[in-house]
């Protein structure tokens, strides 16, 4: 095929997914990296005796960027379509597109250029972020081994870690797919909701079985100990999902990740040691705002003391309403039922019952009417351009006539994989050497399940709030005006930045009124009181597992080579958060794929930026939770810049307005 009829190599705003087959992979790629390498070469050779921000900086983000693309479209596609070629597509390109990306990581020659910028006498009078921009590329590279003597063996450890963890979610993948159960009578999925046993229905039809198929994942999980009134049903569900991939369980062994994560932490040490940090949690908190390991353990350590009463109360509540209940003797697999009955109780509602109220069509609408009416922005369909599934919509982002940036909505799980919702970019906003702007792309998976039939999808409160986190992650990354890639992207912010937004746009999950999504009523005000009681009630099992996986992803990187196992971590803490249920089969480290994705040594996130958030919103809790003023701050101060400055100047600067 001629290249200039390669839709991977033809110069496009947005990806023309509908045009590119799996054949266009492979020789896309070899001229990219063709012309990649000669770029380098050139830039190198010209930069050399005096290197500037344009030719040096700007040109290299025109090539990372380019890279980024190709490997996001080939990544989404190879993963949404299927097929031999597909397959081939990947195992074709993938390898050779990270190889080369890391040989740019670990180049000497552009490190040195990198570094001369910055000391040079014209890089004193850089803006602030242009400086940020070269202090994160430089400590980048410093983190690849570039300014120390052990680069080789930095090199073979990251691509041990990489390997780890893909081998670590492979193990968890293969141990859902190994566990099913069948069923063929109703009666033993008492209490189950409707649509969920209608999802097992549609699964066991899919699979050519009769009846109703439950697999193994967080959701079935989530589901299934909550509601379901069959104990053994529920002891099943547990012990699967508690001992997946480890030496327990009904596949003991098979799928072991125990050891797949002690090579993780020996080479995560490793690779922090090498490059002179104490323990790799001191290494990972290098561009966070938490100053030290022991500084977050001591501010999740304080979130522990705040929720002691919480947890004795809810201990003691739930002990009195399960004797009422008939239970003598409480299981691992009895609290989450047994808390959902008493939330229910105590309410006098059902999370079912409030779930018509968000059906996910008029629910993403309300949100995109947030965004306009905080920010003054349209997101308006586009119907015209092809995406790479039916179900995926594109949504262009316009203010006073002028498109900011484009926002894909990927609403369903795919089926058959393992997945959870998150936010991804397809490009970050920057401003090129000439002065023209490439428009931010993000991209909002949603994974949640399809309808079934005529029914809609209808969201419990969990998916609604997880569907406003992401929505804020896609506003922090579309509407900033920052002009540099290292710094306008929030997959280029560190992981409490990243989470900031996320959070603070879950304040706002009641802030406009509902309807039924049959007739049309709004939410009657004593509904929604009655649901307010019921989402305050029995919280505190979720916040002791929060606190829990927290502090043992902290505690284990920070105290790694002191004899303990994983597990023994985990039990240590667990016996220090306490109030959590405890079986001696449990193998919870061995699942926890935020070790895996992103998050070592940053779990704590979350917390910490919920409490910067709390902080914002209050603002607005004063000035009205859609004034337009306070959004257009928010904008400025926060979003507007990205991370060229450290969030908490930012949220100064939005407080200060």
């Amino acid at each position: 095929m001629p290249d200039d009829a390669n839709p991977l190599l033809q110069a496009h705003d947005l990806p023309p997914f509908s045009l590119i087959q799996a054949e266009h992979f492979s020789p896309a790629l070899d001229r990219i990296l063709a012309e990649s390498r000669a770029q380098v070469a050139d830039i190198i050779k010209t930069q050399t005796p005096f290197p500037t921000w344009d030719d040096l900086v700007l040109a290299m983000d025109e090539i990372h960027a380019r890279l980024k693309s190709f490997g996001y479209v080939l990544e989404r596609l190879s993963w949404n379509r299927i097929g031999g070629a597909w397959v081939q597509a990947w195992s074709d390109c993938s390898e050779r597109l990270q190889d080369f990306q890391r040989s740019l990581q670990h180049h000497p020659d552009l490190f040195q250029l990198y570094q001369r910028l910055a000391n040079s006498p014209i890089a004193r009078h850089f803006t602030p972020a242009r400086k940020r921009t070269l202090a994160k590329i430089l400590r980048q590279f410093r983190q690849n081994g570039l300014a120390n003597t052990a680069q080789a063996d930095l090199k073979d450890l990251q691509l041990r870690i990489q390997g780890a963890r893909d081998l670590f979610l492979e193990h968890l993948h293969e141990a859902h797919k190994a566990w099913s159960r069948t069923f063929d009578d109703e009666a033993q999925l008492s209490g189950l909701p409707s649509s969920f046993k209608q999802r097992m229905a549609d699964q066991a039809r899919v699979a050519g079985r009769k009846g109703w198929l439950l697999t193994l994942n967080e959701e079935s999980f989530r589901i299934v100990t909550r509601y379901a009134d069959n104990h053994g049903l529920r002891q099943q569900m547990y012990v699967a999902f508690s001992t997946r991939a480890s030496d327990q369980g009904p596949h003991a062994g098979v799928f072991d990740n125990g050891e797949v994560l002690a090579q993780l932490l020996r080479d995560r040490q490793e690779h922090a040691t090498l490059l002179g940090y104490s323990n790799y949690a001191q290494m990972a908190l290098e561009p966070e705002q938490a100053e030290s390991p022991e500084q977050v353990l001591a501010f999740l350590q304080e979130r522990l003391a705040q929720q002691r009463s919480v947890f004795a109360r809810d201990a003691e509540q739930l002990e009195k309403f399960a004797a009422t209940q008939g239970f003598s003797g409480l299981q691992p697999w009895d609290y989450h039922y047994l808390a959902e009955k008493l939330r229910r109780q105590t309410a006098g509602v059902s999370e079912q019952a409030t779930c018509a109220w968000f059906e996910l069509e008029s629910t993403f609408a309300q949100l995109l009417l947030i965004a306009r009416d905080l920010f003054g922005v349209n997101i308006v369909e586009r119907q015209d351009v092809a995406t790479w599934h039916p179900d995926v919509r594109l949504f262009e982002v316009r203010e006073a006539d002028e498109t900011v940036g484009y926002l894909y909505f990927d609403p369903f799980a795919e089926a058959n994989q393992d997945g959870f919702p998150n936010t991804t970019t397809l490009r970050n906003r920057r401003v090129t050497a000439e002065g023209r702007p490439r428009l931010p792309i993000a991209v909002l998976h949603g994974w949640l399940p399809r309808g079934s039939g005529a029914n809609p999808v209808l969201l419990d409160h969990r998916q609604l709030r997880i569907l406003f986190h992401e929505f804020g992650h896609c506003l922090h990354h579309v509407l900033t005006r920052a002009e540099y890639r290292e710094v306008s992207g929030i997959t280029e912010l560190s992981r409490g930045t990243a989470e900031f937004a996320g959070v603070l746009f879950e304040q706002w999950c009641f802030a406009k009124p509902s309807k039924h999504h049959q007739t049309g009523a709004p939410l009657p005000d004593t509904l929604a009181d009655q649901w307010l009681v019921y989402l305050h009630t029995q919280t505190s099992w979720d916040s002791a597992s929060f606190l829990r996986d927290a502090l043992f992803d902290m505690e284990l990187h920070r105290s790694h080579g002191d004899g303990r196992t994983a597990q023994q971590v985990f039990d240590q803490v667990s016996a220090q958060v306490g109030h959590l249920p405890v079986s001696a089969t449990e193998r919870w480290p061995n699942g926890l794929d935020y070790m895996v994705t992103g998050y070592g040594a940053g779990i704590y996130a979350y917390a910490w930026s919920k409490e910067l958030a709390k902080t914002v919103f209050q603002r607005f809790k004063r000035d009205g939770l859609f004034n337009r003023e306070t959004g257009r701050a928010l904008r400025e101060t926060i979003f507007g810049p990205g991370d060229s400055r450290p969030l908490p100047e930012s949220i100064e600067a939005f407080l200060g307005t």
